[in-house]
């Protein structure tokens, strides 16, 4: 089975952004020299390395990638900018008086670009940890991705089960 590279590197994407890549030592089971890439390479469910039959080279490779990435990340860190940037709106939207829609859209944009350089970031790093992995192993993540996903979905449907009355009954 051929996997598309930008659907894979979406959903990489995805569970990259939800982690944000932090590096930190691995707990018990956790492989990668000191690198928590058992806790960074995923999102909801976990780590979309988990249950990957990895080579030495290979486990070797990406924690190369996570290292790098959390350094750059870390050479790059943009929270205390974000942190300012939400003060900023919320100021602007706390203030007396007519609201400054120009101002809050500046405000908008820099939250924009700083999220859009961190996005490409990452997509570079699971495009470089694509490069890494077998075709049969994207296709063992891609699968696990799949399933973590239906399950989330189930659990959304369990937990908010009006949503779904309302919807049903939109459609009668």
């Amino acid at each position: 089975m051929k996997i598309s590279n930008g659907v894979l590197a979406a959903a990489m994407v995805a569970g990259l952004s939800l982690s944000g890549l932090s590096a930190h030592a691995a707990g018990p089971g956790g492989w990668g020299g000191g690198m928590g890439v058992g806790s960074t390479f995923g999102g909801p469910g976990g780590n979309a390395l988990d249950g990957l039959d990895l080579s030495r080279k290979q486990r070797n490779q990406i924690t190369t990638i996570l290292k790098e990435a959390h350094d750059q990340d870390q050479a790059q860190d943009t929270q205390e900018e974000f942190e300012n940037l939400h003060a900023q709106i919320e100021d602007l939207l706390t203030a007396p008086g007519p609201l400054d829609q120009d101002k809050i859209a500046q405000v908008q944009q820099k939250m924009a670009a700083l999220r859009a350089e961190r996005e490409a970031r990452h997509l570079q790093t699971a495009s470089r940890i694509h490069d890494v992995l077998t075709p049969d192993q994207l296709a063992q993540m891609r699968d696990r991705q799949r399933r973590i996903h239906d399950l989330l979905s189930q659990l959304n449907a369990l937990q908010h089960p009006e949503q779904q009355v309302s919807s049903d009954s939109q459609k009668k």
